[in-house]
C-alpha cells in the first residue's frame, strides 16, 4: 500500500522538497496510517511533518482517550503533536450549525493555524470518496459533485484517496499500527453511516470491486469536468463587456457550458456557490431581463443586453456627535435637546399632569462637572434606575429590536462621570429623582423628520 500512496502523491504532485505538513490525526486506521506512511517517506520527499488533533469533546472519557493516544503514538513517532480541545456541539448550537460541519470548520481552522504555510494531508480515503458520490448523488448533485472528493484541493492533500478502507486496516494490522475505533462511526444517526453501512454493502453484493469502479468512473468525470470548465471560462472571457458580460453570447451558447459559466460567475459575484434554482433564475434573465437577488445581498440582473452583478450597497457607519449644553440647551445635527429646570415646589403638581413625566428627567443637582450629549460609543453600559443590573447600550437598543439606521440618533445625556439618561430607556440609577431632590432637569427632545445622520 505504501507504493500506492507514493503514486499518488507523485502523480498530483502532492509533496515538495522543504514542505511542511500538517498530518490530521483523529487516532482512526486512516489517519494513523497515513501518519505512519508519512512519517516513514519525510526523507524521501525532504519534509516536515506536524500531527495536528481535535477533541471534539462529544464522546466524554472516549474522546479523552482518543488524545491521550494520538499524543502517545506521535510522541513514539518523534513527531511534533498540536491538539486543539474543541466543545463542538457548543458551538454548533451558538451558530445554527450541524455537528458535522461545524466539526469540520473547526479542525480545518485548526490545521491551517498550526503553520500557515504548511500543506494540509488529511486520510480521506476511496471508500470516502465512495460514499460522497452516492451522498451528492441523492442530493441531486451536477456533474462537479459527482467527482467526489479530490485529491488535491488547494493547500489540502489526500495521499490515501486511492485506498481503500479495507486496504488501510489490513496494513495498519500487518504492520503493528494500533488504532482507536470511534463506536459512532457504526451507528446510523448520520446519513454518512447509513450509506456506509446500509448501502454500499448492498452494492459490493451487486460488484464486488465496486469502490475500484467509483475510482474509475470519478477519473473520468473529473476530466470531463475539467475540459467543460475551461470551455466555460473561454465563454465568460469573450462575453466581457464594459460593465458585465454579453447576455445575447450567453445565452447563444450551449446548456451545459452556459449554466456552467454563469455558476461560476454568480459564485465569483457572491462568494457562495449557488443552487441550481438560482442558476436557472439567472439563466432566464439572460433572454427576459429583470434582476433576481443572490447570496450576500448581491443582485444578477440583465439590462440593455448585458448581465450585471451588484453589491448591496454599502453599509455607512454612523458620525459621532458630542454637544455640551449652553443655557440648558444643545444642538444636534438632526435638532435640539432642551433642559427645563423646576423646583422641588412644583414636583407634586407636575405629577399629576403627567405621571409619565420624572421618565424623561433627573436630578439635576446629582450632575457631575459639566453635562453634554451625544450619540451611543462603543463600550457604553449603564445601569438604569429600573433594572438591577448594568448592561450595555448595545444589549438594551438589541432588546428593544431598535433598527441600527435609527441607532446613532439616540440621545444620550452624559456628565463627568458617565451616562445620566439615555432617551427611550431612562435614567440612570445614580441620577433618579428621590425624595431630596431639590432641582428636576425635563428633557424635551425635538428632531427633524426623515433624517438619519450618516456620513
Amino acid at each position: 500500500m505504501k507504493d500506492k500512496v507514493r503514486s499518488t502523491i507523485e502523480r498530483f504532485n502532492m509533496l515538495s522538497p522543504g514542505d511542511k505538513v500538517v498530518v490530521g490525526v483523529s487516532g482512526g486506521a486512516d489517519s494513523s496510517a497515513l501518519l505512519f506512511i508519512l512519517n516513514e517517506l519525510k526523507d524521501l520527499y525532504g519534509i516536515k511533518l506536524i500531527a495536528a488533533h481535535v477533541n471534539h469533546c462529544l464522546r466524554g472519557e472516549m474522546s479523552d482517550g482518543d488524545e491521550a493516544f494520538v499524543r502517545d503514538m506521535c510522541e513514539r513517532l518523534g513527531v511534533e503533536c498540536r491538539v486543539l480541545r474543541a466543545d463542538i456541539k457548543t458551538l454548533a448550537e451558538r451558530d445554527g450549525v450541524g455537528l458535522e460541519e461545524c466539526g469540520r470548520n473547526v479542525r480545518y481552522e485548526f490545521f491551517n493555524s498550526v503553520c500557515s504555510e504548511a500543506k494540509i494531508a488529511t486520510a480521506h480515503t476511496l471508500s470516502d470518496k465512495a460514499e460522497t458520490v452516492l451522498f451528492n448523488l441523492t442530493r441531486g448533485s451536477a456533474l462537479h459533485g459527482l467527482c467526489g472528493i479530490p485529491p488535491v484541493r488547494g493547500n489540502i492533500i489526500r495521499p490515501l484517496i486511492d485506498c481503500t478502507r479495507g486496504e488501510i486496516e489490513e496494513f495498519c494490522n500487518g504492520n503493528g499500527i494500533e488504532y482507536v475505533t470511534d463506536l459512532s462511526n457504526f451507528q446510523c444517526d448520520y446519513s454518512r453511516n447509513r450509506i456506509r453501512l446500509n448501502v454500499i454493502p448492498e452494492l459490493k453484493k451487486i460488484n464486488p470491486s465496486f469502490e475500484a469502479a467509483i475510482l474509475r468512473c470519478t477519473g473520468s468525470l473529473a476530466a470531463d469536468d475539467s475540459y467543460l470548465s475551461s470551455v466555460a471560462r473561454e465563454l465568460t472571457e469573450k462575453a466581457k463587456t464594459d460593465g458585465g458580460y454579453n447576455a445575447a453570447a450567453l445565452s447563444g451558447a450551449h446548456e451545459a457550458i452556459r449554466k456552467r459559466a454563469l455558476a461560476e460567475l454568480m459564485n465569483k459575484a457572491s462568494g457562495a456557490v449557488p443552487t441550481g434554482r438560482q442558476i436557472e433564475l439567472v439563466d432566464g434573465l439572460l433572454d427576459s431581463g429583470g434582476g433576481v437577488q443572490l447570496e450576500g445581498g448581491v443582485t444578477a440582473s440583465v439590462k440593455n443586453g448585458v448581465l450585471f452583478f451588484k453589491d448591496k450597497p454599502e453599509k455607512h457607519e454612523p458620525v459621532c456627535w458630542n454637544e455640551r449644553f449652553v443655557d440648558n440647551c444643545a444642538n444636534l445635527p438632526f435638532g435640539r435637546v432642551e433642559l427645563k429646570i423646576v423646583h422641588r415646589t412644583d414636583r407634586e403638581r407636575k405629577q399629576k399632569i403627567n405621571k409619565k413625566l420624572l421618565e424623561c428627567c433627573f436630578d439635576y443637582g446629582k450632575i457631575c462637572g459639566s453635562i453634554y450629549c451625544r450619540n451611543k460609543s462603543d463600550g457604553d453600559a449603564v445601569r438604569l434606575g429600573k433594572r438591577n443590573c448594568t448592561k450595555s447600550l448595545k444589549k438594551l437598543f438589541n432588546e428593544k429590536k431598535l433598527p441600527l439606521e435609527e441607532r446613532s440618533r439616540v440621545v444620550v445625556i452624559c456628565d463627568d462621570r458617565g451616562i445620566v439618561w439615555v432617551e427611550n430607556f431612562g435614567c440612570a440609577q445614580r441620577c433618579l429623582v428621590d425624595e431630596n431632590t431639590t432641582d428636576i432637569a425635563e428633557i424635551q427632545i425635538k428632531k427633524d423628520e426623515g433624517c438619519n445622520y450618516v456620513k
